[in-house]
């Protein structure tokens, strides 16, 4: 009977360690497949990250806590060519939906930022940028592709004061049909951008970046979370709270 119970005892702990171990596995299969990345806990928690021009200084955490901070070089405009601190995900998919939400400090006549999806191979993009300047509106919302508007004119978008800004941006694409949004501080609701059609050739780089557009002047960055809409680990912006990676209700 002793001997019984033994082997009883040694087939349930193998049991719930093969179960852990599966889970585990399953975790992170479901973190590599999703883009979200809650930008907490001092590094980059999504393994798929890759830096186009990375910047000499940045972090998560240090400068302001739960954020990912870039100090932008000068000469990283996204226009006529894309010279950006971008850090992205590669992709195939032919649909997603992503959203961020973050803060710009700019003392140049031209500082940029934003959402950013990128075709390597077409060497053009879709991207919803905000650019910081020194007269004029000075924030726009610019909803571009290569040296281009993509559907809207631009948003014209003036606020009160000089070189500090709150926003959030999302992005959703649907085969070539992209739709974006976006959110001034204090709004509960996304304000649509517009529609566009445009073709891009995959595998696509997808994320965010920021750049000093001018020869001179500084930018500093602070993205709170990078969303995933779709395959999720899901950050709420209120109270940051990340949850269990997985699926969670899409938006569409």
């Amino acid at each position: 009977m002793k001997n019984r119970n033994f082997w009883k005892i040694v087939c349930y702990s193998a049991i719930v360690c093969l179960l852990t171990s599966m889970s585990a596995w399953i975790g992170t299969a479901d973190a590599a497949d999703s883009f979200g990345d809650p930008f907490e806990g001092g590094e980059l928690q999504n393994p798929n990250w890759k830096w186009q021009n990375e910047p000499p200084t940045w972090d998560i955490d240090k400068t302001r806590k739960g954020f990912l901070t870039i100090d932008s070089e000068n000469n990283r405009n996204v226009w006529a060519s894309d010279a950006s601190h971008f850090l992205y995900q590669e992709t195939e998919a032919d649909m997603f939906d992503v959203e961020t939400h973050f803060f710009a400090k700019w003392d140049t006549n031209s500082g940029v930022n934003g959402l950013l999806v990128k075709s390597p191979a077409d060497n053009n993009w879709v991207t919803i940028k905000f650019w910081g300047r020194d007269a004029g509106p000075r924030g726009h919302i610019q909803y571009q592709t290569k040296q281009a508007g993509m559907g809207p004119p631009d948003v014209q978008w003036r606020f009160g004061d000089w070189g500090d800004i709150e926003l959030s941006f999302r992005l959703k694409k649907e085969g070539d049909t992209y739709t974006a949004w976006y959110k001034a501080e204090g709004d509960e609701d996304w304000m649509n951008i517009g529609q566009g059609t445009f073709a891009l050739t995959p595998p696509l780089w997808l994320g965010v970046y920021a750049g000093v557009a001018a020869g001179s002047g500084n930018l500093e960055v602070g993205y709170e979370y990078f969303r995933d809409n779709i395959n999720v680990t899901d950050v709420e912006p209120e109270g940051k709270v990340a949850t269990t990676w997985g699926m969670v209700k899409s938006r569409y």
